[in-house]
């Protein structure tokens, strides 16, 4: 096919111009931001084009608000997309408000493109329709004092008319999503297993450095384990501003904001380790995203968000061990629950999830935690190592999210293949909860009895929600008295059960005085209610 015609989406903040050689600038849409030039010879495939793009940003004068935080005088943080041209039509420009396209007159806006197995659906990736892989050298120039960071090795720097220049490469070929980053910097690094780890951050917030350092360290030891070599030669989290929330990952740099985790305060030992949490999730995508990356289609954040879930969670049960786990489960549930509810569109299963947040990240946690309960952590990652072996840097088509959801089927037992359908294929909610509870001193210990009632629905896009029958393995726990400022004891008694009629009715004997009893007590299935999942017992 030939291309007759280059689309270009400009920038908002920057200043740019660019040079098309032996091309007319046809259209040139300053609102919406759209460029198109027509080609004097169109490109036949093989044949190449040198573009050249010059972007500068320059604040002139003093603004009522800051119109662009992403170059300041300490601490300047952007990416390829947000300052040069992007090839083609992006649709994420368009007007997502459903209400506001109405006022506009405008048609629905088109959703992810449906889960197909078709190669021909599947040439772009999610991250860029520009674009494969790509190699990146940077020429980077700050000021005198500052660290200028941008993908890949550091190849040389020096100083010329009072500005420090930084040259860098990488050495693995990547996404076409890079980051570039200057501030006055403190570094701390640690050489491991052959990978710099490196730490830059303001000296005024050295507090959890030391915690990213070994998060980092972790998760390169489990994750090279069991799903595959780490494809650089560094891995860098480096702060910026507070102007915005969040942590990213780009090939081996993963910016991280100082409101989250910089100056985060920990010392609450009962509260979730989120510093470590993130840091294990942003390194968790140097595979899942930055090897395996999906297209641009439903299902694709399964791949890369999900599994950054999943793969962060097993980090942190290895560092804190499951009582935590449970705690950050019950947050996730909580989180999905609130969110559905506020679903303007619909809501989709995992398997064809359209990159909500909600799902992929919250839903998925209890969902891959409870997977790996019940299938085993070994079949789980047996399952992304294949994965990641078949289409780790694969050149187009792009795997979809049958890929995984078929390789986690092929290595689950054939008494739980209904787990796959649950999990990944419907949106299954559970009612479970503890009806009453009684127990009574005996000669031995104590005997409780307790009946509890678990209903299971199928619900649709719109939240509506069918009763189907149950024949689910399902935990019931019995707990003793928690400590003064926790919500559960120690376990007394911790069961899992195959429920084949909604109402059951259990008598469990301990030793111990027991307090609680639970039906599903950790949260590891989606429940429309979980605080009722437990239920204090009245003493005969």
């Amino acid at each position: 096919m030939v291309i007759d015609s280059i689309f270009f989406t400009t920038p908002d903040d920057f200043e740019f111009t660019l040079n098309v050689p032996s091309s007319k600038l046809v259209l040139n849409d300053t609102l919406l931001q759209f460029q198109i030039y027509q080609l004097k010879k169109g490109l036949q495939p093989g044949d190449s084009l040198l573009l050249t793009m010059n972007s500068s940003y320059q604040a002139i004068g003093i603004e009522n608000e800051v119109s662009n935080t992403n170059i300041v005088s300490n601490g300047s943080f952007f990416n390829n997309s947000s300052f040069l041209p992007m090839i083609g039509y992006q649709a994420n420009y368009e007007i997502e408000d459903k209400n506001d396209r109405k006022k506009k007159e405008l048609p629905p806006r088109k959703r992810m493109p449906l889960l197909s197995k078709d190669p021909k659906s599947r040439m772009d990736n999610y991250i860029s329709n520009s674009s494969d892989w790509v190699t990146v050298k940077t020429i980077f120039s700050t000021s005198d004092d500052q660290i200028a960071i941008a993908p890949g090795s550091l190849k040389k720097q020096w100083k010329k008319e009072g500005r420090s220049y930084f040259e860098y490469e990488l050495d693995h070929y990547s996404l076409n999503f890079y980051s570039f980053l200057s501030a006055r910097f403190e570094t701390k690094t640690k050489m491991h297993k052959g990978i710099s780890l490196e730490v830059y951050y303001d000296k005024a917030h050295p507090y959890n450095v030391d915690k990213m350092l070994m998060s980092m360290e972790k998760a390169i030891d489990y994750y090279s384990e069991n799903f595959g070599p780490y494809a650089h030669k560094q891995a860098r989290i480096i702060e910026f501003p507070r102007y915005a929330s969040f942590a990213q990952a780009f090939p081996g740099t993963m910016p991280y904001s100082e409101s989250i985790g910089f100056i985060a305060n920990l010392e609450d030992s009962d509260d979730i380790d989120m510093v470590t949490y993130v840091v294990a999730h942003e390194m968790g995508h140097q595979w899942w995203a930055h090897q395996v990356m999906g297209p641009e289609m439903q299902g694709s954040t399964l791949l890369s968000e999900s599994m950054a879930q999943y793969s962060a969670l097993m980090v942190m049960e290895k560092m804190y061990g499951k009582d935590q786990m449970h705690k950050f489960l019950r947050y996730e549930m909580d989180s999905y629950l609130r969110a559905r509810g506020t679903e303007s569109e619909k809501e989709c299963a995992l398997m064809e999830v359209e990159n909500q947040g909600y799902v992929h990240y919250n839903k998925a946690s209890v969902i891959m935690y409870y997977f790996k309960d019940m299938i085993g952590e070994k079949n789980v990652n047996a399952a992304l190592k294949n994965l990641v072996d078949s289409f780790a840097y694969r050149q187009p088509p792009y795997p979809g999210s049958y890929e995984l959801v078929d390789r986690f089927e092929a290595v689950t037992p054939d008494s739980l293949k209904y787990l796959i359908t649950d999990l990944f294929k419907k949106m299954t909610i559970f009612s479970n909860r503890v009806m009453e509870a009684n127990s009574k001193k005996v000669k031995d210990g104590y005997e409780t009895t307790f009946k509890v009632r678990t209903d299971k629905m199928y619900a649709d896009s719109l939240g509506r929600e069918s009763k189907i029958g149950i024949h689910d393995w399902i935990e019931i726990g019995v707990f003793a008295k928690p400590a003064e400022g926790k919500k559960m004891g120690k376990a007394l008694h911790l069961e899992k059960l195959l429920f084949d009629k909604i109402e059951r009715t259990f008598t469990i004997r301990t030793k111990e005085e027991p307090y609680q009893v639970g039906v599903d007590p950790y949260y590891y299935l989606i429940d429309r209610v979980p605080s009722d999942n437990l239920k204090k017992i009245s003493m005969n």
